[in-house]
């Protein structure tokens, strides 16, 4: 499978992008490498440098790279970064996010794997998370998370990671 990995670059997007190539699939990573590092990407995927805010230079390496699926691990993460400069966290996660589901879209890319974070439940006071535990988040990093996992939940045209997994294991 032609797999495009947003923040390959940085530590667990490599690790993922290792994972992928081992497994048989053509990885196109796609970092702005702004705390990414050139040198962490595997010789064996195609590079191309990029911020996911510039939906056309997006679109055209879905086209170019024939890419199937998106894991989406590109992201601002620090929560104390995140109260002092919300306005980044929203620019990078939320608005850069809506650019990547417009050139899937425009692609014709339908599945994509989402990074998400346990900031979205609140303060960590619950060791042992759950999916159906309340979402919570007291931070702009876990805000700006949650506002990508709910425009996922609403994007007609992109397939929840369950279905995304069963292709990816079908060609593993």
């Amino acid at each position: 499978m032609q797999v495009l990995v947003a923040g390959g670059a940085g530590y667990i997007g490599s690790v993922v992008t290792d994972e992928l190539v081992a497994s048989g699939h053509t990885v196109t990573v796609f970092d702005n490498l702004d705390t990414g590092h050139r040198d962490a990407v595997s010789p064996d995927a195609h590079f191309v440098e990029g911020d996911l805010i510039d939906t056309a230079h997006l679109k055209s390496v879905f086209l170019d790279r024939r890419i199937e699926a998106v894991i989406h691990l590109a992201a601002s993460s620090l929560v104390g970064e995140s109260v002092t400069n919300p306005a980044k966290y929203y620019r990078n996660n939320v608005v850069a996010g809506c650019s990547l589901l417009d050139a899937m879209c425009g692609a014709d890319v339908g599945r994509i794997i989402f990074s998400s974070t346990a900031a979205v439940y609140g303060d960590g006071q619950i060791q042992a998370l759950v999916e159906t535990d309340a979402l919570n988040p007291t931070n702009p990093y876990g805000e700006t998370k949650l506002a990508f996992e709910n425009m996922l939940r609403w994007h007609p045209d992109v397939w929840l990671p369950e279905e995304t997994l069963k292709v990816l294991r079908e060609y593993v």
